[in-house]
Formats: C-alpha cells, sequence, structure tokens
C-alpha cells in the first residue's frame, strides 16, 4: 500500500510539475504545460520556433518574420518595435515571445502585469542564440530537440573558429546602413562574428554597440576589406563610388544581412560566409 501511494505521489509531481525557464530579462517563465498558441514579436524568434518545428503554433508575428516561407503565411500584428497589447490579447496566447533590444518593451511588461507568460530574449553573444533555442524548446514540448540544435550551433560555433585561427587578420569595415555609415563595435554579434573569423573590427573599441561614424574615419583607418549587409541578391551601396574613388573597389565584399544581422541559427550560416569573404 505505502508504494502504491508512493508511485501515485511521484507520478502526480511528474504530471503537474510546471515548466519553468528563467529569460534574458531575468524573470521566471513559468507554463503549465507546452505552449500550444504563440505570438512572436520578433523576426528571430519565429525562426528558432520553426527550427523547433513549432512554427504551426505561432498564431501571430510581426513584421520581417519572412524566414522560412511558411511565416510568410503568420498574420502580422505590427513590426518588432510597434504592436498593441490589445491586438497581441486577442489572440489568446499561451505564450508570448520578445525581443529585449526591440521598441515593444513597453508592450509586452503590460502583457506580464496582465498575468501573460512572456519569454524575453536578448541574445548578447553568439552562444547566447544557442540558449535561446534550448529555452524555447522546454517551454514548446521539446526539449531534447532545442538540445540537439543547441549543441550543434555551439560545436560548429568552435569549429569555424579553429578552422580561421592563424589565417592572418584582415582590418574590417562592416556597413550596416546605407543612410549613414553605421557599423558595430566588438560587443555586438556582428562584432564577435568579425572576431570568430579571426579578422579585426576597425571600430572594434568604440562606446556603442552600432556606432554611427564618419567618412573620414574610415580612410584614416584604411581597412583591408569593407563588408556591406546587403538586403537583396545584386545590391550596390550607395557609398561605392566614394570607396571606389579611393581605389578601394575591390576591397568592398557584400554579404546577406538576413544571414548575418538576426540571431537566429542561420547566424552561423552568415558566419561561414563571412569568414569566407574576409579569407578571399
Amino acid at each position: 500500500m505505502k508504494h502504491t501511494l508512493l508511485l501515485f505521489l511521484c507520478w502526480s509531481v511528474t504530471v503537474f510539475a510546471d515548466i519553468t525557464v528563467v529569460d534574458d530579462s531575468g524573470t521566471t517563465v513559468v507554463l503549465a504545460e507546452p505552449a500550444g498558441k504563440i505570438v512572436s514579436l520578433s523576426p528571430h524568434l519565429t525562426e528558432l520556433l520553426f527550427s523547433l518545428g513549432v512554427g504551426d503554433r505561432i498564431e501571430a508575428t510581426v513584421d520581417f518574420s519572412d524566414y522560412p516561407e511558411a511565416a510568410l503565411n503568420i498574420p502580422r500584428l505590427g513590426n518588432a518595435f510597434s504592436v498593441s497589447v490589445e491586438a497581441v490579447i486577442e489572440q489568446s496566447p499561451d505564450l508570448i515571445v520578445a525581443w529585449m533590444t526591440g521598441g515593444n518593451h513597453r508592450t509586452f511588461e503590460q502583457l506580464r502585469a496582465l498575468g501573460y507568460p512572456v519569454f524575453v530574449n536578448e541574445a548578447s553573444s553568439l552562444v547566447g542564440i544557442a540558449a535561446a533555442v534550448q529555452q524555447l524548446g522546454i517551454l514548446v514540448g521539446k526539449p531534447e530537440r532545442g538540445l540537439e540544435l543547441a549543441e550543434k550551433f555551439r560545436v560548429d560555433l568552435q569549429r569555424l573558429r579553429q578552422s580561421s585561427s592563424g589565417a592572418g587578420s584582415p582590418k574590417v569595415f562592416f556597413q550596416i546602413s546605407d543612410a549613414q555609415l553605421y557599423t558595430v563595435n566588438s560587443q555586438h554579434l556582428i562584432g564577435q562574428a568579425i572576431e570568430v573569423c579571426g579578422a579585426e573590427n576597425i571600430f572594434s573599441d568604440v562606446e556603442f554597440f552600432v556606432p554611427m561614424v564618419s567618412y573620414e574615419s574610415v580612410v584614416e583607418r584604411n581597412p583591408d576589406v569593407l563588408v556591406v549587409s546587403s538586403p537583396y541578391p545584386g545590391y550596390k551601396s550607395a557609398w561605392y563610388d566614394r570607396w571606389n574613388d579611393l581605389g578601394w573597389g575591390g576591397r568592398v565584399r557584400t554579404i546577406d544581412a538576413s544571414l548575418i544581422t538576426r540571431p537566429s541559427l542561420r547566424m552561423l550560416e552568415g558566419i561561414k560566409m563571412l569568414c569566407e569573404t574576409l579569407g578571399q
């Protein structure tokens, strides 16, 4: 009788145990069961959910959630910087996933205050991408898949780092905007990617993650390679002619912006392309 009672208690604890994850804001997200209806407030989180095989659980998302192709069929509530609380509530989600840096901070704080579970992600390091997919895997009831994807990302990232060591250290200017010359410092994910490739970011030492720099400062630091994030195939930067006037036309490279600027698992592909580009 005692053994039967003990087994029943153990079974009860197993069945009714909450799912808990501490997100990047330090908040403990608690679910009674794996999330079945999800609202994603960031394109990269939409990607990670599809990587876990639960894209069909996303009730709504935001603009630029364009990968994989199936994500284009998900209803939009706004963009990563502006979504109304009411629009999210109408979806009756079991879980809301949000990006800390995005402009929806007030929205997800209000949703939390109303009792909705909100998982906030801020991949401040490349390995943080692996951590994010592992945490999401727990929340959606796919812990094994999340762990598998996370481990593969970590291993492949380390292989890229090792294969790039001793390959020379070209000086790099990474251009992420055409309207003004915006770049990244060493703490930004792209800055970390440049370091993985064994290259030297000429603006690694600036204070801000995404500083605006002057044309003159780029010229003064004289990069060996200028990498421009490209929003579409065949893209030509508005600054190309100015670089070409300096005799730098042969130094300019382009890289798919969606691969190198979005902290999803595809960023590993972007880093590989970056390393190959810098090695040319």
